[in-house]
């Protein structure tokens, strides 16, 4: 699924945990080859106002979490890379240089499901161009059931047939909006009624046959006003997959992204499907919104 691991190092208290998730995933993933590389966040002004800029040394810590991931990793290519200057931009240029399947990165644990992006992170998300695991600090990564966000489109469906490829069990969650009964003629009981029977239907008979897993993935109908928050919510720790179009960094910044704030507020890990290379611009995101 993901030949080309790259691996995010903030060298701070988050790495054991995303390099706990490098071991744990690598061999469900199909890595064969990982990627751990750290930028030195490094201000453009010097070299603006004309003044010298000096890039810092590699970091022992560096080559140190090369050396105990290779020796965690027998058999798999593991190398790494020290760069300099805005650290979202150098890793979306490493991961299309080198070709990359799947980013990691850290982020430090929500609380009371608040967003938790650090300066970076957000902005990683928004400049990657391939699906991309994140790990919040203390968590762990682990395969034997996931919770898939699912809308009915194709990329939720790409997501919802990774996990069944990844998990042995899997619980896809489509979440309705409630406001939308009082524009109705129905009561919410009946409302509720007809959309649990036409999603199941749809369910069955169009997005499992795409997912062609052994064991099917079951369907949970909740209602919610705010997709990232039901998820996580529901999640409650497990592991989250969600899949995303992949919108521009001005889209992204004007119209938001569920799976960006999914993956900002979930307790445990977050694996975002996208293609890589897609990128919606504005109009294209309104549009596929």
């Amino acid at each position: 699924m993901f030949p080309t691991l790259l691996v995010m190092l903030a060298l701070d208290s988050r790495d054991p945990s995303v390099l706990d998730a490098v071991v744990a995933g690598a061999g469900p993933l199909g890595a064969t080859r990982v990627i751990v590389a750290h930028v030195f966040a490094r201000d453009v002004a010097p070299d603006f106002l004309g003044g010298a800029a000096t890039d810092p040394a590699r970091p022992a810590a560096l080559d140190a979490a090369i050396h105990a991931l290779r020796d965690r990793l027998p058999g798999l290519e593991v190398t790494g890379l020290h760069a300099a200057g805005n650290p979202a931009e150098e890793l979306a240029r490493i991961a299309r240089a080198e070709d990359v399947d799947l980013l990691i990165l850290g982020r430090q644990p929500a609380e009371d499901g608040e967003s938790a992006w650090g300066p970076h992170g957000r902005s990683l998300l928004r400049s990657i161009a391939c699906s991309a695991l994140i790990v919040p600090r203390g968590a762990t990564l682990a395969f034997d059931e996931a919770v898939v966000g699912l809308d009915f489109s194709h990329n939720a469906t790409a997501a919802l047939r990774a996990a069944a490829k990844l998990c042995g069990q899997v619980d896809a969650l489509y979440q309705y909006d409630p406001r939308v009964v009082d524009a109705s003629r129905q009561t919410t009981a009946d409302f509720e009624a007809e959309l649990g029977t036409n999603a199941q239907r749809h369910f069955t008979e169009n997005v499992l046959p795409e997912v062609g897993a052994a064991r099917a993935p079951t369907l949970t109908i909740v209602a919610g006003t705010e997709p990232s928050r039901t998820l996580a919510a529901h999640a409650a720790g497990r592991l989250l997959v969600v899949g995303s179009r992949g919108l521009s960094r001005l889209a992204a910044l004007l119209l938001g992204s569920t799976a960006e704030g999914l993956a900002g507020r979930s307790e445990g890990p977050v694996l975002i499907i996208r293609a890589k290379g897609e990128a919606l611009g504005v109009l294209e995101g309104l549009f596929h919104r």
